[in-house]
């Protein structure tokens, strides 16, 4: 198009890049903030409001019990995922791999936590809010009353949790190491008690609310983008010029 159309143009897609950069911004701020929560809240550094007390060294294997319920039809096929948590397959966007012999699959209902047998040491790890069943190369925990789940999963992203779901997996080789229920059982964590544990996990639970709707807003801004590039850089879309600036060019 003539300079002065393309002087148009090319300002209102940089207005679009700062909004996308600003939005940015924000989320790696949200981001950053909450791994100071975890790693204050989660360790007992800091303390919501009205509550005091020692905390109590337990072994994971009194907070929960491992559930290995198989054979239960009509269930749907989850995916646990690092970053989106536990997921029904067909949202996956991937092939579905899984055998289809599903008997020995893994029941999973909401409040558990599944974990990658093989990959707990890279803390592949979610707490799921869904029932149905996952390939037996999952953990399943189940929850007892003396923990919250919510304040659980996010103590098992920590990486000092990671560190120690890695020195207790076996095996000869990066490729093999695994972390079973009998170790992870053994494992000793600090932890308050369920209502601190509850309040914890609310605060952690409304960061995560902010970074998913920051998210959402990225992605969105990011479409709306693409789409008027594709309108305004190909001719499929005009853009007035102001009569003026016409004159003098």
């Amino acid at each position: 198009p003539p300079i002065n159309e393309q002087k148009e143009i090319a300002k209102i897609l940089s207005t679009w890049d700062e909004a996308i950069a600003t939005t940015e911004q924000l989320l790696a701020n949200s981001e950053q903030q909450k791994k100071a929560l975890m790693q204050q809240l989660l360790t007992g550094k800091k303390r919501l409001p009205g509550f005091q007390g020692e905390w109590e060294e337990v072994a994971l294997g009194r907070l929960f019990s491992e559930r290995k319920e198989t054979g239960i039809a009509g269930l749907s096929l989850l995916s646990v995922t690092s970053g989106q948590g536990v997921i029904k397959r067909d949202d996956v966007g991937r092939k579905d791999t899984s055998s289809a012999d599903k008997s020995r699959y893994l029941r999973v209902c909401p409040g558990d936590i599944a974990y990658n047998t093989m990959r707990m040491w890279q803390g592949v790890s979610a707490l799921s809010g869904l029932e149905g069943i996952v390939s037996p190369a999952y953990t399943v925990l189940k929850p007892e009353s003396t923990v919250d789940s919510r304040f659980a999963a996010h103590l098992f992203k920590l990486p000092r949790m990671v560190h120690r779901f890695y020195r207790h997996s076996q095996g000869l080789v990066s490729d093999t190491w695994n972390l079973k229920y009998k170790q992870f059982a053994r494992i000793k964590v600090l932890v308050p008690g369920v209502k601190e544990q509850m309040a914890i996990a609310d605060v952690l639970c409304k960061e995560d609310e902010t970074i998913s709707c920051l998210e959402e807003q990225l992605g969105l801004l990011a479409g709306e983008k693409k789409a008027l590039m594709q309108q305004l850089l190909t001719g499929k879309r005009r853009v007035k010029v102001d009569e003026a600036e016409r004159a003098t060019a």
